[in-house]
């Protein structure tokens, strides 16, 4: 299980490094800076709301054995998935580069 969440931290941190490195040029930069924490606070949230609901979910003999590693392994994987799906969306709908005029 070890192997797994060092994999996955990895990856996460990728992913994080690759929503603060690869940011829109062509935007205003205050609005890039709310979007960018606003979605990082979003993402803080619903990884919390996931490590809170582990002791809810499970029973409380696979609860003293499997918490914290199916949580922080589940944390990761929402924060991949959502800050991957948010630099999609930022940087291709919501911030849309500028059209380079008419190719008829």
């Amino acid at each position: 299980m070890g192997a797994l969440i060092g994999l996955l931290a990895m990856i996460g941190a990728l992913v994080l490094w690759c929503f603060f490195a690869f940011v829109p040029k062509w935007v205003n930069e205050r609005a890039l800076t709310v979007f960018n924490w606003s979605v990082v606070g979003a993402c803080v949230m619903i990884c919390a709301s996931w490590v809170m609901y582990m002791s809810v979910l499970l029973d409380q003999e696979t609860l003293e054995k499997f918490r914290w590693p199916l949580a922080v392994c589940g944390a990761l994987m929402i924060e991949i998935c959502f800050l991957g799906l948010m630099l999609l969306l930022r940087n291709f709908w919501i911030f849309k580069p500028p059209r380079q005029g008419n190719r008829w």
